[in-house]
């Protein structure tokens, strides 16, 4: 009898984790593969020569980042990055280089920052192999992102979409924001629609916020945003074509 029972035991122990290899095994349409590229510090080299807003991440600590980095990197310690993404990787779909001293933290910071849906993930190893310049000094303050900030709510708000002219110098993520506003569930529940917008290289571009709702009249924001060489954005509303 305890023999049986133990072999019984065995068996749906064994059948679970089968169903959860399965599982997480599984690729197609309805569960995307998430992950990150590791790439040789030569490709990583010829990445960080193009103008294509990318971002060099550094994955080690202060005082480390602060005895020599390559030059531009940006700091995002390992051990601080959890399951919220960092601040000062606002873009999901930026292009991020990502080392650290030996290559062991830049391949966990890489596998966290997929896991979290960021798409363009690349990791090449650590500092103590690159042959390339490095500098020291604190990190370099994050570029200035613009934000804007617009009202809505459930059951007929206005649905916002964003157009850039020139989305090669400029990107922009949305998100809801229900902050402590309740109403009551029949009359709908306010939220603020945050734009934020991120600087990939130096210029100017147009850009309009649509604005869709199917009680209220169609409207569109025009703005112009500017991109300094900090890669600072700054945004200008052009009230005239804004203007019903």
């Amino acid at each position: 009898m305890k023999k049986a029972l133990f072999l019984l035991i065995f068996v749906l122990l064994f059948a679970g984790c089968g169903s959860d290899s399965a599982h997480s095994g599984k690729e197609g349409d309805d569960m995307p593969k998430q992950g990150y590229t590791q790439i040789d510090q030569e490709t990583a080299k010829e990445m960080m020569a193009r103008e294509d807003g990318h971002v060099v991440v550094d994955v080690r600590r202060q005082e480390e980042y602060d005895a020599g980095h390559i030059p531009g990197a940006i700091l995002v310690p390992n051990e601080l990055i959890g399951c919220d993404a960092p601040e000062a990787l606002p873009d999901y779909d930026q292009i991020l280089l990502i080392y650290c001293r030996s290559g062991n933290r830049s391949k966990q910071a890489a596998e966290k920052l997929a896991g979290m849906g960021y798409t363009r993930v690349y990791e090449f190893g650590g500092i103590i192999d690159w042959t390339g310049e490095i500098v020291t000094g604190p990190a370099p303050e994050a570029p200035q992102n613009a934000v804007l900030r617009l009202s809505s709510f459930d059951g007929g708000g206005p649905e916002y979409s964003v157009e850039i002219a020139d989305p090669a110098l400029l990107s922009c993520t949305m998100e809801r924001d229900y902050g402590t506003r309740r109403d009551e569930p029949e009359d709908g529940s306010p939220y603020d629609v945050i734009l934020t917008f991120t600087g990939l290289k130096p210029g100017t571009t147009a850009v309009c916020v649509h604005s869709r709702s199917p009680i209220m009249e169609e409207e569109d924001l025009y703005y112009t945003a500017v991109v300094d060489e900090a890669l600072n954005v700054a945004m200008e509303s052009d009230e005239a074509r804004s203007a019903p």
